[in-house]
């Protein structure tokens, strides 16, 4: 009995310690960090698992359930093993809810119609909002031509001031 009250308590100190690490950047971080998406059975998360729910598992069958240290031993071990499993799979699920992203590159917005979202005035900046790769970005603008720009007008992005601000003209409709 010694042995699953031993393996309950690590497995569960252990398995705090890592969510603790996981949450302000520690160790343990190596695992949802795979470079592919294999699936990873023997990872220090599904070890870590296996150790707490065998522990628990077998405690729980020769105290609960009167079992024989034999048949919770092997209660433990199924245990265990499905856990291992189960906490693999979970693993490689959340593995594919990773994305590497939209890479936003800024000269891509040059040339682009953009509406004003907040007034620019003509000696000072305003924010404009434009839809560039299907994702809506928020910049700062000033007016390429000193003039009062409202909120609401269509405008041209014509260049790239800094990475937070762009040059805008009005849009010229054509009639």
């Amino acid at each position: 009995m010694t042995i699953f009250w031993a393996a309950a308590i690590f497995g569960s100190i252990f398995f705090v310690l890592r969510v603790i690490s996981s949450i302000v950047g520690g160790f343990g971080d190596g695992d949802t960090d795979a470079t592919d998406d294999a699936f990873k059975l023997l990872s220090l998360n599904s070890i870590t698992s296996f150790i707490a729910m065998f522990g628990w598992s077998g405690l729980a069958a020769h105290s609960q359930y009167q079992f024989s240290f034999f048949i919770s031993l092997a209660v433990a071990i199924v245990c265990g093993v499905l856990t291992m499993f189960i906490t693999a799979f979970l693993f490689k699920q959340a593995m594919r809810l990773k994305s590497s992203g939209v890479v936003f590159d800024i000269n891509q917005a040059v040339g682009q119609t953009a509406e004003v979202y907040m007034r620019i005035p003509k000696e000072g900046s305003g924010k404009i909002i434009f839809t560039l790769n299907s994702i809506k970005h928020e910049f700062d603008a000033v007016c390429e031509e000193a003039y009062d720009i409202d909120s609401f007008e269509r405008v041209v992005i014509t260049k790239i001031i800094d990475s937070h601000t762009f040059a805008v003209r009005l849009l010229k409709e054509k009639k």
